[in-house]
């Protein structure tokens, strides 16, 4: 499976996850004119579960980055090191 398509189904799931709170305290409050305890205690766990998953996409997307930004540095010094000695080994063939 893609990032792309790991990336979407986070994002899917947490704004399922807001919508379907929002759309029970509002139907709780149409029906009954009242918000119930088990409506607040759902609304608390899905709201508290999508931002969750929201924080925990957006931590690892930053870290990823910045994992493949030191990578590339690396890989950088390293070839930047390789050509340095290739260019001395090559004066002290020719000296």
């Amino acid at each position: 499976m893609k990032q792309n398509t790991k990336d979407w189904i986070q994002y899917l799931s947490a704004i399922a996850l807001i919508l379907s709170a929002i759309v029970l305290v509002f139907t709780s409050f149409l029906t009954i004119e009242r918000v119930a305890e088990g409506v607040n205690t759902y609304v608390g766990i899905a709201i508290s579960g999508g931002l969750a998953i929201f924080g925990v996409a957006a931590y690892f997307v930053d870290r990823v980055s910045q994992f493949k930004t030191e990578i590339r540095e690396e890989l950088k010094r390293q070839n930047n090191g390789r050509s340095n000695s290739n260019n001395s080994k090559e004066d002290s063939a020719e000296g």
